[in-house]
């Protein structure tokens, strides 16, 4: 089976394909991180968490809003006051059924801009809950993208291993037919035979491989599908270092969610000045009481306001908290620092990976085809007799261990190239997967 061979192979256990139309088809990689994306719950308990983000973002701006107010009481009273002394019937004390109600409408004017920062407070932790949502999702397909290749890289292995110990069960014919005639010995005969039960004990070793990826994919994904498609590499992979660092530092999650956090750090920095300053409040109000305070009758008020309410002494609080949350500023600033750190390394980790990965693959790829030529000389040479049993039993060893590290040198390449794209936060994008309705704004 040579290089041809092998691509061939690959080509029917399937592993990865991205139509040119960006649509996918059932078995494909595409379509289990689409199933993943779909069910995974990680993925539902971030846009939960988003969407209570967006709700907060409502409550800030209730802030610029009205407020209505409406209050009503009744109960027993026992007055004694002017009104009751003063009288006339001789009793100090007046006992009445009090009645009250109250409505009233506040309107904030100033507030020191405590409601303005808590917006863009809000406003940034929802930013920073959508990335969070984002950074999941990536991550979430990376690991289906791992579990798909995982699977395709085990069965393409079963089928090497089959491969090879048909080839050691002609070898073994070969012999025994040598030996029947006196051209051969029992003792090669022998050799030959236990060079076959090694063979089929690593058939049965990588059969039980598969059953593990399964495993690892139903963990990830869900269910197997039918079949898998044929391998193939993502539909574009970065060329150019550089352009893939400043595509990370732009468009990867985590960064993202870092520089909203440093936004939320600066809005609370800012509403923490809030305290400095008077707030200003335009004020209605209507009351109506009945038998209150020791008299007999209604009473009715309305009123209409301007209150002022100015702080000037609470115990060093506001200073503490201005201090706290300068500090919170700054760790979400070394944050940021560190994320991008982290980014970078993860980007050219991957990048020599790939790198040499394709570079190792190509050899990897000479070497198969040199061991089939070398088995197939040997093959020749035993027939002849200018070649013993051990060479050609080598021969076919080396050339099954050449195939293995091929499968591995390309399934290894294809998941380096995904994980590239992890990286720099393009994956989703470059998939084209269907995102789940609370995740679309991620591609």
């Amino acid at each position: 089976m040579g290089i041809t061979a092998v691509r061939g192979l690959s080509a029917a256990i399937g592993l990865i394909t991205l139509q040119l139309s960006g649509t996918a088809v059932a078995g494909s990689l595409v379509e289990s991180v689409n199933e993943a994306l779909a069910t995974n719950p990680e993925i539902a308990i971030r846009t939960s968490e988003a969407s209570a983000r967006f709700d907060e973002v409502r409550q800030a701006e209730a802030g610029y809003l009205p407020r209505v107010d409406l209050s009503a009481g009744i109960g027993f009273e026992d007055s004694k006051n002017a009104t009751t002394l003063g009288n006339g019937d001789g009793r100090d004390h007046a006992q009445r059924t009090r009645r009250e109600g109250a409505i009233t409408l506040r309107q904030m004017l100033f507030d020191g801009l405590r409601t303005k920062s808590a917006i863009v407070q809000q406003e940034a932790r929802q930013a920073s809950a959508m990335a969070d949502v984002c950074f999941i999702s990536e991550e979430i397909a990376l690991q289906a993208a791992n579990a798909y290749i995982n699977v395709s890289r085990a069965r393409q292995q079963v089928e090497v291993a089959r491969d090879n110990l048909k080839k050691h069960r002609a070898v073994v014919e070969k012999v025994r037919k040598k030996a029947k005639s006196g051209l051969g010995s029992d003792a090669d005969l022998v050799q030959a035979q236990g060079r076959q039960v090694l063979a089929q004990a690593n058939l049965i070793s990588l059969q039980a491989s598969v059953g593990d990826a399964e495993a690892g994919y139903r963990r990830a994904v869900g269910n197997l599908p039918e079949s898998f498609d044929s391998p193939r590499a993502p539909a574009s992979v970065p060329t150019d270092l550089d352009s893939v660092l400043k595509t990370a530092t732009a468009q990867h999650p985590a960064m993202k969610l870092a520089l909203a956090d440093i936004d939320a750090a600066e809005a609370l920095y800012e509403s923490s000045k809030s305290a400095y300053f008077p707030t200003f409040t335009a004020e209605l109000g209507s009351t109506w009481g009945k038998d209150q305070d020791g008299s007999k009758g209604t009473v009715n008020d309305t009123t209409a306001m301007l209150r002022m309410n100015y702080n000037l002494y609470n115990g060093g609080a506001d200073e503490a908290r201005k201090s706290q949350t300068a500090n919170l500023m700054n760790e979400a600033i070394e944050i940021k620092n560190r994320t991008q750190r982290q980014i970078e390394e993860e980007v050219r980790l991957a990048w020599v990976a790939v790198s040499f990965g394709e570079t190792r693959l190509d050899s990897l790829g000479e070497h198969v085809r040199s061991t089939e030529r070398t088995r197939d000389y040997y093959n020749q040479q035993f027939d002849l007799g200018t070649r013993t049993l051990l060479d050609l039993l080598d021969s076919q060893n080396e050339y099954f261990s050449a195939q293995s590290a091929y499968n591995n040198g390309e399934n290894d390449l294809f998941y380096n190239q995904y994980r590239l794209l992890r990286s720099t936060g393009t994956l989703l994008s470059n998939l084209n997967v269907r995102m789940p309705n609370q995740a679309t704004h991620c591609k």
